[in-house]
């Protein structure tokens, strides 16, 4: 005889509704600037060491790592801009 399968209570799979919308709040200014400076140094950081590296091939997607982190540091700081104040 086989066991019944159908759905337990660890079965159950939380959806979006099911989450709790005090865990999950947006990121703050200050959270902003400092993952606007986080980026901005490790952006830099590869920058660096483009030049550091000069005739070694692999160079030039350690330079677009670098200037996609840039990037991403500046939107971070566009968005702290328009997130309110606390």
């Amino acid at each position: 005889m086989m066991a019944d399968m159908s759905s337990g209570p660890g079965d159950h799979i939380p959806s979006d509704q099911d989450a709790d919308q005090s865990w999950f709040r947006p990121p703050t200014r200050r959270e902003h600037r400092i993952a606007a400076a986080l980026f901005m140094g490790f952006g830099l950081f590869f920058v660096l060491l483009f030049v550091v590296e000069a005739g070694w091939p692999f160079r030039w997607v350690i330079l677009a790592l670098g200037l996609i982190s840039i990037l991403h540091s500046l939107n971070h700081l566009k968005n702290a801009l328009k997130s309110p104040p606390p």
